[in-house]
Parts: structure tokens; sequence; C-alpha cells
């Protein structure tokens, strides 16, 4: 087997690539720069911006440590977690450029591979389909951890809301996605595309979207009305107009981590799992947008999550306490090429990305 075909196989067995099909390994492949690894050398410090990724090979470990903000702690740094032969660390940083939440220090050197995020994004902006199985990929990994972390921080009820299915009906007409302001200024092609797989949904008065606990099975865009959101009994926020929300659950295939109830007469887009997967599979630039959209929402929640929970053995997880805010501002408005326009602080971290 030559080197470039044993690479190819290696990086098969990475989870990090597990969706990019083998015709598509190539485009990922040209990204890999391979380096050496020598004990003690840090890879990157906690707070920096990130702008790489390593993909570990053999007897490489990296121990990845936080220094935590406490008078107990004394400024000495905690190791949280090691990483070995064929796992990844810093792919965060081909999301975006934000601070690292570790600093990740080799304990045993050895051979790696590295992407710099510069390179990744040449993909990403030409909308190279290996790029965003990637991306798809990455967001899994996050809402996994971010679902872990938020029950830690506010636990779940355990009990499956169930709420009877809402009526939906084919769109009209491709124009109909004007109503909806973040579409408008999707390209023509795009929009006769998603005119196919978005379905109108409406309410009379209160109606129950979603419960929490149940399936993820579409996602939703809220033309007209208000919905709330709760987990536990509690409501959590208000959306308006403009709002995104169920979209987490269509991506990871996960489980509702909160409850969506129309206020009162509403009109909303319907996204079925399966069509957002059809969208994806095809290159739909839409799909893409989405994906990239909930994973830069992600790694921002991951980072709020990540400063709310305390150091190792140092008891529960810091409440969030914020004063009422008479005015509930719009949790998310899904803007069109896939950046946030507003991004609402819920008094419960928002996995609530059913935002």
């Amino acid at each position: 087997m030559t080197d470039h075909a044993a690479l190819q196989t290696f990086l098969k067995s990475i989870p990090l690539f597990e969706l990019v099909q083998p015709e598509q390994l190539m485009d990922i492949l040209r990204l890999l720069r391979p380096v050496t690894f020598e004990p003690g050398q840090v890879l990157f410090h906690e707070g920096e911006p990130g702008q790489a990724m390593w993909v570990l090979g053999p007897e490489v470990e990296v121990a990845l440590s936080t220094t935590p903000n406490t008078p107990k702690a004394g400024g000495r740094p905690v190791v949280v977690a090691y990483a070995r032969h064929g796992e990844t660390i810093g792919e965060m940083a081909l999301v975006d450029a934000g601070p690292r939440s570790a600093t990740a220090t080799v304990i045993m050197g050895g051979p790696a591979h590295q992407i710099n995020a510069v390179d990744f994004a040449v993909l990403r902006e030409g909308f190279n389909p290996s790029a965003y199985k990637v991306l798809r990929k990455i967001c899994m990994d996050l809402c996994a951890k971010l679902r872990a972390t938020d029950n830690r921080i506010v636990p779940p009820s355990g009990d499956v809301i169930a709420a009877d299915p809402l009526e939906a009906k084919p769109l009209q007409s491709p124009a109909m996605l004007d109503e909806f302001p973040p579409f408008r200024a999707l390209p023509q092609v795009v929009k006769l595309a998603l005119a196919q797989k978005l379905k109108l949904v409406e309410t009379d008065g209160v109606a129950a979207v979603f419960g929490e606990g149940a399936k993820g099975d579409a996602a939703y865009f809220l033309v007209e009305g208000e919905v709330t959101v709760g987990r536990s009994g509690k409501t959590l926020a208000s959306i308006g107009k403009g709002a995104m929300f169920g979209m987490v659950a269509v991506i990871d295939n996960g489980g509702r981590s909160a409850s969506c109830v129309t206020a009162g007469p509403a009109k909303l887009f319907k996204l079925e799992q399966e069509e957002f997967d059809l969208l994806f599979q095809t290159g739909n630039r839409f799909a893409y947008t989405m994906v990239d959209l909930v994973a830069r929402q992600l790694v921002e929640h991951i980072r709020g999550a990540n400063a709310m929970l305390p150091p190792p053995g140092q008891g529960p997880a810091r409440p969030i306490r914020r004063p009422p805010d008479p005015k509930p501002k719009q949790p998310q408005i899904m803007d069109p090429v896939g950046a946030a326009a507003g991004e609402e602080e819920l008094e419960v971290l928002p996995l609530y990305l059913e935002l």
C-alpha cells in the first residue's frame, strides 16, 4: 500500500471525517500538513485564537488543561482531558477563530497531521461538500457535548412530552419564501429547490409545535406570530417573526431539548429532516448555510457552557442569574449568509438552539 493510500485509509477511520465519501477524501488529503511533535511542545494556549487542528499519529499523546479562575486553584492549570493516536484536537478552529478553551501540551511526541483553518476556509467558501460534511460532523459532536453540559447545569425533566402533528401543506409558489425575511436574499435557484421541500403550517391559536424529549423530525421558520420555548415546565424564551428553531435536532438526529408552542395564531414553514438531508446530500447551499450557522452557534454556546462549569471536583455548576427583562429580545434571527444577527442569552444555555 502506498503512503497516499495508507493515509486515506487512516482518514476513513477517524470519526471527524466519517461523513466524507471516499471519492471526496482527496479534498481533505490536500489540506493535511505532516508535522512532528516534541515532548513539552505547546500546540496552543488557552484564550488565544484558533488557527489549526491536528490528527494525532501513533504514540502521540496530548494533554488539554485549563486554569480555573478560583482562589482555591491558585492559578495552577488542571488537566481536563487527554488525546491520543487517531483522535483530533483543535477542530473548533475550523468553525471560527474564537479563543481556545484549553491549553494543549504534547506529552509523548511523534507524527501528526495539521489542517490550517485558512486552508479549510477556502473549501468552505467554495461550498465544497467535503468541508460541509466535516462541519456537520463537528456539529454532531458539539451537540452531544452541549447536551451533556446543559444537563449538568439544569437537569432535564426526563419526560417525553407528546404533541399531535400539526397539519402541513405544500407551498403554493416559491414567491411565498419572501414572506420569511431572511429567505429574500437567497439566490433564485436555491429558492426553487427549497420551496419544493418546505411545507406551510398555520395555527389558529395556542398549539404545540413539538414537545421536550421527542425525536427531532423537522426545523421551523416563523413567518408570523410568536412561539414560546420551555423546558421542565419553565418558560425560557419567546421568539417572533424571522426566527428559526428546531434545526439542531435535525442536524444531529437527536431529541428535542425543549418544547415549542405557538402563543396564538401563527404561520410557519416546516422543513422535515428527510428533506433537509436530501438538500444537504445534493449540495444545496441553503442546507450548507444552515450547517454553517448552527456550527458557529454551537461553538459559542460550548464556550459559554464551559465558562459556567466548575473545575473537576469543585462542586456543582454555577447558576446563571439575570435581572428580569420586561421586553424579551429575539433569541436568533437567521442571516441568509450564515452569520448570527442577534443572539439572546437565555437563563439556561440554548441548546434551545431549538432556537
